[in-house]
């Protein structure tokens, strides 16, 4: 696609959503650039004007009191408002720090990376960790409509049975569980693969297919995974969640060549109902608490300090880092953390912002190519998942294609890949080691101090090394001799400390941040296994940070069911 008219469309978007051009304007000048169909301009312009036009109504009569408000436009979020707005005549507020996720860099896969460090990126890094040698790791996540769904890498990958059960043993409630939470991921599923009644949905909101056109580098790893002994199957979301084992070809939310963000899938459907609101730009500075009740939002909107009440119930979805720090804003954290800032006590809960947890990627174990590689996509078309200890109850590691040189900032400049190089990238997806999240003042402005605490459990670096050498026996099978003129990196084999100082080096991770507010039925937990904040009447949260443990899979898809499940319990 050209990029300049790209662009034109992007100012288009967001000149008709917010506003600023007529229909007839954006409809001529759409047609002019050539990139869309005549009748996909049409339909997007009815599309956007209707919600232009509702949304500027309720805008223009902006009331102070809804039934309910969210908290962030994220994959649970939008899941949230989608599901909730079609099962309620109730009111409901949904608050966006970000803007309109109208960029060219959403709506094309191929270029997603481009979205991070933006200002669709909260650009959050995490404190240096001993782990991975002393350095500053960026943890990107959405600061846009559709939060992380919008600048990720469209990749649907549903949790295992293993992860979910675990989510019910913790919580003692089985609607967490496999059976149930596939029957939702069914429910919000539109497939577009092989027919599977037993696993797949298709006549959900959110567009779902196999990696669409991909190269033949893509064919000849998938034949390399099987000369090297390990199982591919038709559909990563199938036998994978229930053997804790599979490669195939990834499933992604990609449409047309388009990506289909949570947002368009939930939230721009509802967006033109009555009982819809969505404030975008918009800051939420701390919950208002009265009593034992969370009963409402002080905000910044516009540069001025607004406050929204709900009579019902305020749901944070806010996301990995931020919904942590907006319950510590608001008095609800450690006691004596909170003293430091000179921020009243509201409820002593000493593990909002613990039990921290993300997805190791390592980049990389990297590959010359006779010519040069071209990408599909999301640049990445193929992972797997597996055990490499038969004694643990879920998948330990996965490994990722990625069709470009991926590689941290150390890896890159110690082995300097030249153009023609892809990545064969180990992952560590059941981490055990634990990080924080803590205020750095009571400013709402300023961001949270993350300490991921990256590798700093041993078995960690030991499982990462594991991968790695998969990645690379994979790499050696006779398919992919016709793609691999060398290995740039290693390049030879690595042993003890030299093998940990690679994965040392080498790490970087998904952005998949997740269990600062931990559900569970224990009384430390932070939310119950309805989500409500214990020890705050009408406060829940629904996002990733209520996981106990992180789902061994990119999180976008189970924080969807988390949005749906919420929306469920309130209706």
């Amino acid at each position: 696609m050209n990029r300049s008219k790209d662009r034109i469309m992007e100012r288009l978007e967001h000149g008709l959503l917010s506003g600023r051009i007529s229909r007839r304007q954006f409809v001529t000048t759409a047609l002019a650039t050539g990139v869309l169909a005549a009748t996909t301009i049409h339909a997007l312009a009815d599309e956007l004007e209707n919600i232009r036009e509702k949304q500027k109504a309720r805008l223009a009569n902006l009331s102070e009191s809804f039934d309910y408000i969210v908290v962030g436009s994220g994959s649970a979020g939008c899941a949230l408002v989608g599901t909730l707005a079609a099962k309620t005549d109730g009111n409901i507020l949904l608050i966006e720090a970000g803007d309109w996720d109208t960029a060219p860099s959403i709506d094309d896969p191929k270029i997603w990376f481009t979205n991070l460090g933006t200002e669709r990126d909260w650009g959050d890094v995490a404190v240096p960790s001993a782990g991975v040698n002393n350095r500053a790791i960026p943890e990107h996540t959405g600061r846009v409509v559709g939060g992380g769904s919008s600048i990720n890498a469209t990749i649907w990958a549903r949790p295992t049975k293993s992860d979910l059960d675990n989510w019910a043993a913790v919580t003692g409630d089985a609607s967490w569980g496999y059976e149930a939470s596939r029957e939702i991921f069914k429910r919000i599923e539109n497939w577009q693969g092989p027919a599977n009644a037993e696993f797949r949905g298709t006549g959900g909101p959110v567009w779902v297919q196999p990696a669409a056109d991909v190269l033949p580098l893509v064919d000849a790893t998938l034949k390399a995974i099987a000369e090297a002994g390990y199982p591919v199957v038709d559909d990563l979301n199938t036998s994978r969640e229930i053997e804790d084992k599979g490669f195939g070809l990834m499933n992604q939310i990609i449409k047309d060549g388009r990506r289909n963000s949570m947002a368009r899938a939930f939230l721009y459907p509802v967006l033109g109902m009555e009982n819809v609101t969505l404030l975008v730009k918009t800051s939420v500075n701390r919950i208002v608490v009265e009593g034992d009740a969370a009963v409402g939002l002080e905000c910044t909107r516009d540069g001025q300090t607004v406050t929204f009440r709900a009579s019902r119930e305020i749901i944070l979805s806010a996301g990995g880092f931020n919904t942590p720090k907006l319950l510590m804003l608001s008095g609800i954290g450690d006691e004596a953390d909170l003293a430091t800032h000179g921020i009243a006590n509201v409820l002593n809960a000493p593990e909002v912002g613990g039990n921290v947890q993300d997805h190791i990627l390592h980049g990389g174990c990297l590959f010359e190519a006779p010519e040069p590689v071209d990408y599909r996509n999301s640049a990445a078309n193929i992972s797997g998942y597996f055990k490499t200890d038969a004694a643990l109850d879920h998948p330990d590691v996965s490994v990722v294609q990625i069709e470009i040189p991926y590689a941290s900032e150390v890896i890159a400049k110690e082995y300097a890949p030249p153009p023609n190089t892809w990545a064969l990238c180990g992952g560590l997806v059941a981490p055990k080691s634990r990080g924080t999240v803590k205020l750095a003042s009571a400013d709402p402005t300023a961001r949270p101090v993350v300490d991921m605490q990256f590798l700093s459990h041993p078995d960690d670096v030991e499982y990462l090394s594991r991968s790695i050498k998969v990645a690379r026996e994979i790499a050696s099978a006779p398919s992919l001799k016709p793609f691999v003129v060398r290995e740039v990196a290693p390049g030879k084999d690595l042993e003890g400390e030299e093998l940990a100082n690679f994965v040392r080096n080498g790490a970087t991770t998904y952005f998949h941040s997740a269990g600062a507010c931990r559900m569970g039925s224990d009384d430390k937990a932070v939310v119950d296994p309805q989500l409500r904040v214990n020890g705050i009447r009408n406060l829940r949260i629904a996002d990733s940070t209520i996981m106990p443990r992180i789902v061994t899979v990119p999180t976008m898809p189970a924080c969807a069911m988390i949005g749906v499940h919420m929306a469920d319990l309130l209706a």
